[in-house]
Protein backbone atom coordinates (compact mmCIF):
# COMPACT_ATOMS: atom_id res chain seq x y z
CA UNK A 1 0.00 0.00 0.00
CA UNK A 2 1.33 3.49 -0.83
CA UNK A 3 2.30 5.73 2.22
CA UNK A 4 0.39 8.71 2.68
CA UNK A 5 2.91 11.54 2.30
CA UNK A 6 1.98 14.12 5.12
CA UNK A 7 1.70 18.15 4.60
CA UNK A 8 5.16 18.32 5.84
CA UNK A 9 6.34 16.11 3.43
CA UNK A 10 4.55 17.15 0.56
CA UNK A 11 5.40 21.30 0.96
CA UNK A 12 9.12 20.60 1.48
CA UNK A 13 9.53 18.41 -1.28
CA UNK A 14 7.12 20.82 -3.36
CA UNK A 15 9.39 24.01 -2.44
CA UNK A 16 12.79 22.12 -2.10
CA UNK A 17 12.48 20.79 -5.58
CA UNK A 18 12.36 24.05 -6.78
CA UNK A 19 16.53 24.77 -7.92
CA UNK A 20 16.38 28.35 -7.09
CA UNK A 21 15.34 27.26 -3.69
CA UNK A 22 18.03 24.37 -3.14
CA UNK A 23 20.84 26.29 -4.61
CA UNK A 24 19.97 29.68 -2.48
CA UNK A 25 19.70 27.11 0.37
CA UNK A 26 22.73 25.37 0.19
CA UNK A 27 24.82 28.32 -0.79
CA UNK A 28 23.88 29.73 2.69
CA UNK A 29 24.34 25.80 4.60
CA UNK A 30 27.13 23.74 3.06
CA UNK A 31 30.32 24.07 4.84
CA UNK A 32 32.78 26.49 3.14
CA UNK A 33 35.22 23.73 3.23
CA UNK A 34 32.89 21.98 0.59
CA UNK A 35 31.51 24.73 -1.39
CA UNK A 36 35.35 25.51 -2.55
CA UNK A 37 35.38 21.23 -3.54
CA UNK A 38 31.96 21.49 -5.70
CA UNK A 39 30.57 23.96 -8.46
CA UNK A 40 26.96 25.24 -7.20
CA UNK A 41 26.30 26.01 -10.89
CA UNK A 42 25.70 22.40 -12.01
CA UNK A 43 23.33 22.29 -9.36
CA UNK A 44 20.55 19.54 -10.94
CA UNK A 45 18.05 17.36 -9.05
CA UNK A 46 18.58 13.92 -9.21
CA UNK A 47 15.89 11.57 -11.13
CA UNK A 48 16.21 9.25 -8.14
CA UNK A 49 14.61 11.17 -5.93
CA UNK A 50 10.60 10.21 -7.44
CA UNK A 51 10.41 6.62 -7.68
CA UNK A 52 8.30 3.78 -7.37
CA UNK A 53 5.98 3.29 -4.25
CA UNK A 54 7.85 -0.16 -3.53
CA UNK A 55 11.31 1.68 -3.75
CA UNK A 56 10.62 4.74 -1.59
CA UNK A 57 11.40 3.59 1.97
CA UNK A 58 14.61 3.18 0.41
CA UNK A 59 15.41 7.19 -0.79
CA UNK A 60 15.37 10.37 0.92
CA UNK A 61 12.74 12.84 0.39
CA UNK A 62 15.01 14.75 -2.27
CA UNK A 63 18.62 14.03 -3.84
CA UNK A 64 20.82 16.50 -5.66
CA UNK A 65 23.59 16.47 -7.81
CA UNK A 66 26.73 18.96 -8.40
CA UNK A 67 30.23 18.17 -10.03
CA UNK A 68 33.32 18.09 -8.08
CA UNK A 69 35.36 21.05 -9.59
CA UNK A 70 37.54 18.65 -11.35
CA UNK A 71 34.69 17.90 -13.88
CA UNK A 72 34.66 14.28 -13.81
CA UNK A 73 32.65 13.76 -10.79
CA UNK A 74 29.72 13.98 -9.04
CA UNK A 75 28.85 14.28 -5.51
CA UNK A 76 25.35 13.83 -4.39
CA UNK A 77 23.42 16.34 -1.97
CA UNK A 78 20.98 14.31 0.16
CA UNK A 79 17.87 16.35 1.61
CA UNK A 80 15.79 14.30 3.98
CA UNK A 81 13.22 16.48 5.88
CA UNK A 82 12.12 15.81 9.53
CA UNK A 83 8.98 17.28 11.17
CA UNK A 84 9.47 15.28 14.66
CA UNK A 85 12.81 13.82 16.02
CA UNK A 86 13.26 10.25 14.70
CA UNK A 87 15.91 7.86 16.46
CA UNK A 88 16.64 5.83 13.49
CA UNK A 89 17.35 8.62 11.12
CA UNK A 90 20.90 7.13 10.94
CA UNK A 91 19.95 4.21 9.97
CA UNK A 92 17.28 5.46 7.30
CA UNK A 93 20.21 7.21 6.19
CA UNK A 94 22.41 4.44 5.75
CA UNK A 95 19.88 3.18 4.00
CA UNK A 96 19.57 5.46 1.17
CA UNK A 97 23.43 5.82 1.08
CA UNK A 98 23.30 2.45 0.46
CA UNK A 99 20.27 2.08 -2.92
CA UNK A 100 22.59 5.53 -4.10
CA UNK A 101 25.52 3.16 -4.00
CA UNK A 102 23.46 0.40 -6.05
CA UNK A 103 21.84 2.59 -8.43
CA UNK A 104 25.21 4.32 -9.07
CA UNK A 105 26.71 0.60 -10.06
CA UNK A 106 23.71 -0.04 -12.37
CA UNK A 107 24.05 3.20 -14.08
CA UNK A 108 27.93 2.61 -14.31
CA UNK A 109 28.65 -0.76 -14.72
CA UNK A 110 32.50 -0.12 -15.47
CA UNK A 111 32.93 2.13 -12.55
CA UNK A 112 35.25 1.20 -9.84
CA UNK A 113 34.18 3.82 -7.18
CA UNK A 114 31.07 5.51 -5.39
CA UNK A 115 30.28 9.23 -5.73
CA UNK A 116 30.59 10.93 -2.32
CA UNK A 117 27.40 12.01 -0.51
CA UNK A 118 26.66 14.55 1.98
CA UNK A 119 23.76 14.30 3.90
CA UNK A 120 21.49 17.02 4.98
CA UNK A 121 18.64 16.59 7.69
CA UNK A 122 16.39 19.37 8.13
CA UNK A 123 14.13 19.41 11.16
CA UNK A 124 11.41 22.11 11.92
CA UNK A 125 9.74 20.07 15.07
CA UNK A 126 8.00 21.37 18.10
CA UNK A 127 10.91 19.24 20.38
CA UNK A 128 14.49 19.68 20.80
CA UNK A 129 16.52 17.46 18.45
CA UNK A 130 17.83 15.00 20.60
CA UNK A 131 18.65 11.66 18.57
CA UNK A 132 22.18 10.33 17.77
CA UNK A 133 24.10 12.11 15.62
CA UNK A 134 26.57 9.41 15.01
CA UNK A 135 26.11 5.70 14.26
CA UNK A 136 27.97 4.27 16.13
CA UNK A 137 26.23 5.79 19.13
CA UNK A 138 23.42 2.71 17.82
CA UNK A 139 25.20 0.44 18.20
CA UNK A 140 25.61 -1.05 21.86
CA UNK A 141 27.48 -2.32 23.24
CA UNK A 142 30.26 -1.98 21.11
CA UNK A 143 33.44 -3.23 22.09
CA UNK A 144 36.67 -1.62 21.45
CA UNK A 145 37.80 -4.69 18.81
CA UNK A 146 34.49 -4.20 17.04
CA UNK A 147 34.79 -0.16 16.35
CA UNK A 148 37.02 -0.78 13.12
CA UNK A 149 33.81 -3.02 11.48
CA UNK A 150 31.11 -0.75 12.64
CA UNK A 151 30.09 2.17 10.07
CA UNK A 152 30.86 5.42 11.18
CA UNK A 153 29.45 9.05 9.55
CA UNK A 154 27.43 11.13 10.78
CA UNK A 155 24.84 14.06 9.01
CA UNK A 156 24.64 17.80 8.76
CA UNK A 157 21.53 19.35 10.90
CA UNK A 158 19.76 22.23 9.97
CA UNK A 159 17.44 23.16 12.79
CA UNK A 160 15.09 25.33 11.99
CA UNK A 161 13.01 25.37 14.89
CA UNK A 162 16.07 26.35 17.18
CA UNK A 163 16.43 29.63 15.06
CA UNK A 164 15.28 33.28 15.77
CA UNK A 165 13.63 34.52 12.83
CA UNK A 166 16.41 36.62 12.15
CA UNK A 167 19.00 33.93 11.83
CA UNK A 168 16.63 32.37 8.78
CA UNK A 169 18.73 33.64 5.80
CA UNK A 170 18.70 33.57 2.11
CA UNK A 171 16.76 35.13 -0.45
CA UNK A 172 13.05 35.76 -0.55
CA UNK A 173 11.59 32.26 -1.76
CA UNK A 174 14.37 30.46 0.22
CA UNK A 175 13.61 32.19 3.41
CA UNK A 176 9.36 31.96 2.92
CA UNK A 177 9.36 28.47 2.56
CA UNK A 178 11.62 28.28 5.63
CA UNK A 179 9.87 30.48 7.75
CA UNK A 180 6.37 28.42 6.64
CA UNK A 181 8.24 25.16 8.04
CA UNK A 182 9.34 26.88 11.20
CA UNK A 183 5.79 28.53 11.77
CA UNK A 184 3.95 25.55 11.01
CA UNK A 185 3.12 24.81 14.47
CA UNK A 186 2.95 28.47 16.35
CA UNK A 187 -0.28 29.15 18.03
CA UNK A 188 -1.25 31.98 16.28
CA UNK A 189 -1.09 30.22 12.21
CA UNK A 190 -3.30 33.05 10.78
CA UNK A 191 -1.09 35.63 11.72
CA UNK A 192 2.31 33.75 10.91
CA UNK A 193 -0.05 33.11 7.20
CA UNK A 194 -0.12 36.66 7.08
CA UNK A 195 3.46 37.67 6.77
CA UNK A 196 3.88 34.88 4.74
CA UNK A 197 1.84 36.33 2.28
CA UNK A 198 3.00 39.35 2.38
CA UNK A 199 6.70 37.87 1.36
CA UNK A 200 5.03 36.38 -1.64
CA UNK A 201 4.07 39.62 -3.16
CA UNK A 202 8.25 40.40 -3.04
CA UNK A 203 8.24 37.30 -5.55
CA UNK A 204 9.12 39.35 -8.55
CA UNK A 205 7.91 36.11 -11.06
CA UNK A 206 4.56 35.92 -11.04
CA UNK A 207 4.02 32.15 -12.18
CA UNK A 208 7.03 31.27 -8.75
CA UNK A 209 4.74 33.17 -6.88
CA UNK A 210 1.19 31.54 -7.80
CA UNK A 211 2.82 28.31 -7.16
CA UNK A 212 4.18 28.94 -4.18
CA UNK A 213 0.91 30.41 -2.41
CA UNK A 214 -0.83 27.65 -3.66
CA UNK A 215 1.28 25.08 -1.81
CA UNK A 216 1.50 27.27 1.16
CA UNK A 217 -2.69 27.56 1.41
CA UNK A 218 -2.59 24.14 1.24
CA UNK A 219 0.39 23.47 3.69
CA UNK A 220 -1.51 25.57 6.70
CA UNK A 221 -4.51 24.92 5.81
CA UNK A 222 -3.75 20.90 6.60
CA UNK A 223 -0.89 20.92 8.27
CA UNK A 224 -1.80 23.74 11.39
CA UNK A 225 -5.32 21.81 11.18
CA UNK A 226 -6.35 25.11 12.59
CA UNK A 227 -6.84 27.22 9.55
CA UNK A 228 -10.54 27.13 8.20
CA UNK A 229 -11.21 27.70 3.91
CA UNK A 230 -12.70 30.74 4.76
CA UNK A 231 -9.62 31.99 6.89
CA UNK A 232 -8.02 31.54 3.99
CA UNK A 233 -10.84 33.58 1.97
CA UNK A 234 -10.47 36.13 3.94
CA UNK A 235 -6.89 37.02 3.96
CA UNK A 236 -6.69 36.30 -0.14
CA UNK A 237 -9.71 39.22 -0.30
CA UNK A 238 -7.99 41.39 1.77
CA UNK A 239 -4.59 40.62 -0.22
CA UNK A 240 -6.79 41.62 -3.32
CA UNK A 241 -8.14 44.57 -1.74
CA UNK A 242 -4.42 46.13 -1.93
CA UNK A 243 -4.13 45.53 -6.02
CA UNK A 244 -1.78 42.82 -5.33
CA UNK A 245 -1.62 41.60 -8.98
CA UNK A 246 0.30 37.65 -7.91
CA UNK A 247 -3.02 37.55 -5.21
CA UNK A 248 -5.60 38.19 -8.05
CA UNK A 249 -4.07 35.78 -10.32
CA UNK A 250 -4.42 33.20 -8.41
CA UNK A 251 -7.48 33.29 -6.90
CA UNK A 252 -8.58 33.86 -11.38
CA UNK A 253 -6.74 30.98 -11.84
CA UNK A 254 -8.84 28.71 -8.71
CA UNK A 255 -11.85 30.14 -10.20
CA UNK A 256 -11.59 28.99 -13.91
CA UNK A 257 -10.46 25.41 -12.29
CA UNK A 258 -13.02 25.37 -10.06
CA UNK A 259 -15.27 25.78 -12.72
CA UNK A 260 -13.55 23.59 -15.40
CA UNK A 261 -13.47 20.63 -12.76
CA UNK A 262 -16.98 21.12 -12.07
CA UNK A 263 -18.00 21.35 -15.65
CA UNK A 264 -15.41 17.99 -16.27
CA UNK A 265 -17.56 16.12 -13.43
CA UNK A 266 -20.81 16.74 -14.83
CA UNK A 267 -19.77 15.77 -18.37
CA UNK A 268 -18.75 12.26 -16.97
CA UNK A 269 -21.70 11.92 -14.78
CA UNK A 270 -23.92 11.97 -18.81
CA UNK A 271 -26.72 13.59 -16.90
CA UNK A 272 -28.18 16.90 -16.09
CA UNK A 273 -28.25 16.34 -12.60
CA UNK A 274 -24.77 15.59 -12.74
CA UNK A 275 -23.76 18.12 -14.21
CA UNK A 276 -25.54 20.90 -11.91
CA UNK A 277 -23.43 18.91 -9.33
CA UNK A 278 -20.68 19.00 -11.32
CA UNK A 279 -21.15 22.67 -11.65
CA UNK A 280 -22.34 23.02 -7.84
CA UNK A 281 -18.61 21.18 -6.65
CA UNK A 282 -16.55 23.87 -8.86
CA UNK A 283 -18.71 26.39 -8.09
CA UNK A 284 -18.27 25.95 -4.24
CA UNK A 285 -14.61 25.24 -4.75
CA UNK A 286 -14.41 28.44 -6.19
CA UNK A 287 -16.29 30.36 -3.90
CA UNK A 288 -14.05 29.11 -1.33
CA UNK A 289 -10.40 30.34 -3.20
CA UNK A 290 -12.04 33.73 -4.94
CA UNK A 291 -15.17 34.63 -2.91
CA UNK A 292 -16.85 37.49 -4.49
CA UNK A 293 -14.68 37.35 -7.35
CA UNK A 294 -15.71 33.71 -8.03
CA UNK A 295 -19.71 35.12 -8.43
CA UNK A 296 -19.09 38.22 -10.46
CA UNK A 297 -17.18 35.63 -13.10
CA UNK A 298 -20.08 33.12 -13.16
CA UNK A 299 -22.29 35.89 -13.35
CA UNK A 300 -20.81 37.34 -16.52
CA UNK A 301 -20.56 33.91 -18.20
CA UNK A 302 -24.57 33.28 -17.71
CA UNK A 303 -26.35 36.54 -17.78
CA UNK A 304 -23.33 38.91 -19.06
CA UNK A 305 -21.12 41.52 -17.91
CA UNK A 306 -22.85 42.63 -14.62
CA UNK A 307 -23.23 46.39 -13.84
CA UNK A 308 -21.07 48.64 -11.65
CA UNK A 309 -24.25 48.51 -8.96
CA UNK A 310 -23.99 44.36 -9.39
CA UNK A 311 -20.34 44.61 -8.67
CA UNK A 312 -20.31 46.64 -5.39
CA UNK A 313 -23.60 44.57 -4.29
CA UNK A 314 -21.46 41.19 -4.80
CA UNK A 315 -18.12 42.71 -3.69
CA UNK A 316 -19.30 44.04 -0.24
CA UNK A 317 -21.53 40.44 0.08
CA UNK A 318 -20.74 38.65 3.26
CA UNK A 319 -19.26 34.70 2.45
CA UNK A 320 -22.90 33.02 3.53
CA UNK A 321 -24.24 34.72 1.16
CA UNK A 322 -22.06 34.64 -1.32
CA UNK A 323 -22.24 30.78 -0.86
CA UNK A 324 -25.78 31.11 -1.04
CA UNK A 325 -26.01 33.40 -4.63
CA UNK A 326 -23.77 31.17 -5.91
CA UNK A 327 -26.05 27.66 -5.44
CA UNK A 328 -28.96 29.65 -6.76
CA UNK A 329 -26.97 30.39 -10.31
CA UNK A 330 -27.30 26.85 -11.04
CA UNK A 331 -31.32 27.30 -11.98
CA UNK A 332 -31.81 30.90 -12.14
CA UNK A 333 -33.07 31.89 -15.46
CA UNK A 334 -32.03 35.94 -14.35
CA UNK A 335 -30.05 37.67 -12.58
CA UNK A 336 -32.92 38.93 -9.96
CA UNK A 337 -33.19 35.67 -9.47
CA UNK A 338 -30.17 35.14 -7.59
CA UNK A 339 -29.81 38.09 -5.84
CA UNK A 340 -32.53 38.36 -4.29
Amino acid sequence: MDEIASPHDTFFRESFSRREIALDFLRWHLPAELLAEIDLDTLDIGKDSYVASDLRTAYSDLVYRVQHRDGHLSVYLLFEHKSRPEHWTLLQLLRYITAEGDQHRKQHPKAKHLPAIYPLVIYHGERRWRVPRSFQQLVAPLPQALIPFVPQFTYALVDLSARTNAEIKGDVLTRLVQLALRWIFDDQPIERLRTLLALIEQVQDQDTAVAILESLLRYYVQGTQRIEEHDVRELLQQSTHTGDPIMQTFIDRYIEQGVQQGLQQGEQLGLQKGLQQGVQQGVQQGVQKGGAAMLLRLIERRFGPPSEQVRERVTRADPNTLLQWSDRILDANSLDEVLH
